[in-house]
């Protein structure tokens, strides 16, 4: 359980969360394969490309450290996108959407969802293959929040909207109302 959903489980009922999708890391396998096919070339064309310098520039030991770097920047990056993923989250709850993104710059929302005037979700043709895409919500006071990376956007984006009709149908307003319980204990009802 996240922290958001920790959050609100204490105060409010969270209705729906969203899962993110671990697709981001094909492209850091497509960086290593491009790294890897590079440093490859190299090795196999060393004596090329040492003869067109005039020195001999591309050691095995300069190729063994420029691959080692390359694996290195590769297991970097997956390192930051698996934390970034890992530190996304948004939750709705039955008064409000909740969301908090990023690392380095920490964005953390919170809207009732009387405000929310609009939820896009926007697929490219990869992202629908692999069924994630971005969920846009629009809202009057700020500019649009986009959170990347979720499975199945149109399911998220279709339980914020219904239970934004379920809040603007009850009234929005859900005051805690002090009643007597059978045993003289006092008791709240929502």
């Amino acid at each position: 359980m996240k922290a958001l959903e920790r959050t609100y489980r204490k105060s409010e009922r969270v209705v729906s969360k969203a899962r993110f999708t671990y697709v981001f890391f094909l492209r850091e396998l497509l960086i290593a394969a491009i790294l890897g096919a590079i440093v490859a070339l190299l090795y196999i064309y060393k004596a090329d490309i040492n003869g067109l310098i005039g020195k001999d520039i591309l050691t095995d030991e300069i190729l063994a450290y420029v691959a080692a770097g390359c694996g290195g920047l590769v297991v970097l990056l997956c390192l930051l996108e698996g934390i970034s993923r890992w530190q996304r989250e948004a939750v709705v709850t039955d008064r409000k959407f909740a969301a908090r993104v990023g690392i380095f710059r920490r964005l953390d929302v919170q809207m009732p969802l009387d405000q929310i005037k609009e939820v896009k979700v926007t697929q490219n043709l990869f992202e629908r293959i692999f069924c994630y895409g971005k969920v846009i919500v629009i809202v009057d006071a700020m500019d649009p929040l986009v959170v990347k990376g979720i499975c199945v956007p149109l399911r998220f984006a279709q339980s914020i909207t219904r239970q934004k009709n379920r809040y603007e149908h009850s009234g929005g307003n859900k005051k805690v109302q002090l009643v007597l319980a059978p045993h003289g204990q006092k008791k709240n009802q929502y």
